[in-house]
């Protein structure tokens, strides 16, 4: 690691490598390839999200081994997946019960993915991809809806950009989650007050609106059918609005029951629900060729910004 990273999330690393050495391999390569702007930004983050954990009486140890305990569950989720083929969580009722309306894993599930933003290099990247298109985008939305804002980050950050007079609406499955995103703009975001939320399925909830920009983050893997929450997105976007979406294909998790086997069955199903693709990423978890990616079902997150192209 290079003299770059300092303060906070030096903190963080070095808490990080010495409670996982298997963590402290993953992280030496990783970090030692990064740049002096990845730690300062990385060093911004962590110092900024240390504040709330402060606020919310959690320690730095206990952010810790909530984010190793993310990172174990998902390696025993994968070591079943190479032995069945099948995600280990069966349907989206199943993560319901185990996970969302399980507030004490809730909170820890959370607090290990907000971690991850600047450990994982997937996840920065998808990150970068929202950050740079919402800033892009900011000047001409009205209206905004974010479905499924698990740990508060993106919607925290869409908010950095978003005009005071935009219409924010936040619809979540997890009373947890949604409680982790209310405190989340409690605490960066006091002045934000209009936001409407919505603990509710997406699914079931009337909503008789379109919205000039849609974020869905790593929501499709969540549920039994994605392609009928692709379909509700359409509805709910504006004829020249915008949406991000992400997901990912082989990634076995706690909550995740939709197996994606590749890019190519995510880009169709976006397209088949009336979506068209403006611009995406394919982010493979290692640096292999892709067809041996594929061929090896290792992970690939996904990102992409869409657009309505028609009736479905």
């Amino acid at each position: 690691m290079t003299t770059a990273a300092i303060g906070q999330f030096q903190t963080l690393v070095d808490l990080v490598c010495k409670k996982s050495p298997l963590q402290k391999k993953k992280l030496a390569g990783y970090l030692l390839a990064q740049d002096s702007e990845f730690f300062s930004e990385a060093e911004q983050f962590a110092a900024r999200y240390r504040t709330f954990l402060d606020a919310q009486g959690i320690s730095i140890e206990e952010a810790v081994n909530a984010y190793l305990k993310m990172c174990s569950d998902m390696m025993r989720c994968q070591v079943a997946f190479m032995r069945t083929g099948r995600y280990p969580t069966l349907d989206a009722a199943s993560a319901t019960e185990h996970v969302y309306h399980n507030p004490r894993e809730m909170v820890s599930y959370m607090i290990g993915l907000a971690i991850s933003q600047f450990l994982w290099e997937t996840h920065r990247a998808m990150f970068q991809f929202f950050s740079r298109n919402i800033h892009a985008c900011a000047a001409n939305i009205q209206s905004y809806l974010e479905i499924g804002p698990g740990h508060g980050l993106f919607l925290d950050r869409a908010l950095a950009d978003l005009r005071p007079s935009t219409a924010v609406t936040v619809v979540d499955i997890s009373p947890t989650s949604m409680q982790i995103t209310r405190s989340i703009m409690e605490h960066f975001r006091p002045d934000a007050r209009s936001i409407k939320y919505e603990n509710a399925d997406i699914l079931d909830l009337p909503i008789n609106e379109t919205f000039d920009f849609i974020t869905m983050g790593e929501v499709l893997e969540h549920v039994d059918v994605p392609d009928t929450l692709l379909k509700k997105l359409h509805l709910l976007l504006s004829p020249e609005g915008r949406a991000f979406i992400s997901t990912c294909a082989n990634c076995p998790a706690l909550d995740h029951v939709y197996q994606f086997n590749n890019v190519g069955e995510i880009r169709e199903m976006i397209r088949t629900c009336g979506l068209d693709i403006e611009e995406d990423a394919a982010l493979p978890v290692e640096k292999l060729p892709m067809t041996e990616i594929v061929e090896k079902k290792i992970t690939i997150n996904y990102c992409a910004m869409v657009k309505r192209h028609g009736s479905i």
